[in-house]
């Protein structure tokens, strides 16, 4: 993907996947980091089963409770209706870009989502600290900036945030799971920059290209970034190029920069002796640790404030069971989150409680329950 960051949206591609990821656009604000949810006292209303048409009913002669999932379909399917009948549009609403439970809750948006958003991102202190190491890397033309964290820490999200934030003389090239031979890597670059890459083409032909690239734009005064997200994926001899492309310099000024973002066991790579030269050009370098049970429950209130709720829709006491159960990996709070709103509609509660969560885990609904990540460190 080629990120012009005089452009307002952009996409990323992966040509072998056909995989295209709409990035955020260029601009927005950064979200208030203040957050929310204090009350912690709210108890779960249940309605008796006695007239309750989601109570357990025979199915095929046996006993069985309709699933939560069940039971929201039919409660939306009811509340479409058009003179006695169902709503023709009814499954598109199902489907729309308004969630099942978000009317119930009074919110705009889903809050719990995992698409990376921008819009979404909590600024944490792990997350302002990684988001100013993006930045000081690339003011200071650090030739490689490092950015590591667990599978769903919100690497991503942040490298959206970042780059809908970069000013005007910037080109950026992003590559997500890059993999190839050496050849194939340099044709990954030069696509990823919007440069040609002629299949014909040798090696010797497509490095002096992309030289004459990177020397044009910084005659025009132009910097030229490398981003790889999933980097974790590059082998040690597709490290060692990258490392070769940063020693293409002017006197004393760089003229590409690479940043790397991906799982912990990129840095494991990387501290391997035959890439101690590689590590030796690493200017700026953060790990994004899980969250502690203080700052999940500050993010759920963040994200929810975000999405439109003007009150705490979950307790204290069901925000601390699910930092247990996701290790403060936000993309697992988020799942469990969603998941415990769908039971609170189907229950026509208003507040996520300790019990709420409690029986999504003992439903198995939530399959990455007791999820422990190494929390790693700040590096």
């Amino acid at each position: 993907m080629f990120w012009d960051s005089g452009s307002d949206v952009n996409t990323r591609a992966d040509d072998r996947r056909g995989e295209v990821i709409h990035i955020a656009d260029r601009g927005r604000p950064a979200p208030d980091p203040d957050v929310g949810p204090s009350s912690a006292g709210d108890q779960p209303v249940f309605r008796s089963q006695r007239g309750d048409p989601d109570a357990p009913h025979l199915r095929n002669g046996s006993t069985s409770r309709a699933t939560p999932l069940e039971k929201a379909q039919k409660k939306v399917a009811a509340s479409y209706t058009v003179d006695g009948g169902t709503d023709s549009g009814y499954r598109e609403k199902m489907t729309g870009p308004l969630n099942i439970y978000t009317q119930h809750f009074g919110l705009s948006a889903r809050p719990f989502t995992l698409v990376p958003d921008p819009d979404f991102l909590f600024w944490s202190a792990a997350h302002r600290r990684a988001y100013t190491m993006l930045e000081y890397g690339t003011l200071t033309g650090s030739p490689i900036t490092l950015i590591t964290g667990e599978v769903g820490a919100g690497k991503t999200t942040l490298l959206h945030k970042f780059l809908a934030g970069l000013g005007e003389g910037v080109k950026v090239g992003l590559i997500s799971n890059a993999h190839g031979s050496r050849g194939e890597l340099l044709r990954w670059v030069l696509m990823a920059l919007d440069q040609p890459a002629e299949r014909d083409a040798t090696y010797v032909d497509l490095f002096d290209a992309f030289q004459k690239y990177l020397i044009s734009e910084y005659a025009t005064g132009n910097r030229v970034i490398l981003i790889f997200d999933e980097a974790q994926n590059l082998s040690v001899e597709t490290l060692e190029e990258l490392r070769m492309f940063t020693n293409i310099n002017s006197n004393k000024d760089e003229l590409l920069q690479l940043v790397l973002v991906g799982q912990p066991e990129l840095r494991d790579t990387i501290h391997r002796p035959e890439l101690r030269q590689f590590a030796q050009r690493i200017a700026a370098s953060f790990h994004l640790s899980a969250m502690d049970q203080e700052t999940v429950t500050a993010y759920i209130g963040h994200r929810l404030r975000v999405a439109g709720a003007g009150r705490n829709l979950f307790t204290e006491a069901a925000c601390h069971l699910i930092h247990e159960q996701t290790g403060g990996v936000p993309r697992l709070v988020n799942q469990l989150c969603d998941l415990s709103m769908v039971y609170a509609f189907t229950k026509n509660q208003k507040t996520v409680t300790l019990t709420t969560v409690e029986e999504v885990l003992a439903d198995g609904t939530f399959f990455a329950a007791g999820s422990r990540p190494d929390l790693g460190s700040d590096i």
